[in-house]
């Protein structure tokens, strides 16, 4: 397993969205907010399911296709700034639901597995550095970039959802 891969913060970050959705009545998970095309608390967790992949899609046809393009560092920490609103890729629009916290649950504990799996695939470091794939918001990102911006993803939707909760209490 590649040690360039931070699966602590990888786990903390599940953990912590793990914690925001566990206690949710159905209405809670499935309530819409106010504005028309914001999505649900569920609807937040089906795009996380589906983000992560397609983060492991991008990765894994990186590592499969194994050509080294590089790819310039770019500025992935912009992902946690929620005033740059961002358009979902039609690969990871949610479903309209409704959901249920256990299957939500069970959808990230299966993202995160072939997640984990793709990652476990590289043999050589080099490879994430060497590495890239065209990234829908941030154009051509080394595969390290992509893995480091999954958490950073989540965390942006964690602090979404723990907004709709107060927003519902």
């Amino acid at each position: 397993m590649s040690s360039i891969v931070n699966h602590e913060e990888l786990t903390r970050t599940r953990e912590r969205l793990y914690e925001e959705i566990r206690s949710l009545s159905k209405d809670e998970l499935n309530r819409k907010p106010a504005e028309r095309e914001a999505w649900s608390i569920g609807q937040i967790c089906h795009h996380l399911i589906l983000s992560e992949g397609s983060f492991a899609d991008a990765i894994d046809y990186g590592l499969e296709r194994g050509k080294k393009i590089p790819a310039e560092t770019k500025p992935i920490e912009r992902a946690l700034d929620r005033s740059i609103k961002t358009e979902a890729p039609s690969t990871s629009i949610p479903d309209p639901g409704p959901f249920q916290v256990t299957q939500l649950m069970e959808g990230l504990e299966k993202s995160r597995v072939y997640f984990n799996n793709v990652i476990n695939k590289v043999d050589d470091e080099q490879q994430l550095t060497d590495i890239s794939v065209k990234h829908p918001k941030f154009g051509r990102l080394s595969l390290k970039q992509w893995i480091e911006l999954l958490p950073m993803h989540e965390t942006r939707h964690i602090e979404q959802i723990q907004e709709l909760k107060i927003d519902q209490s």
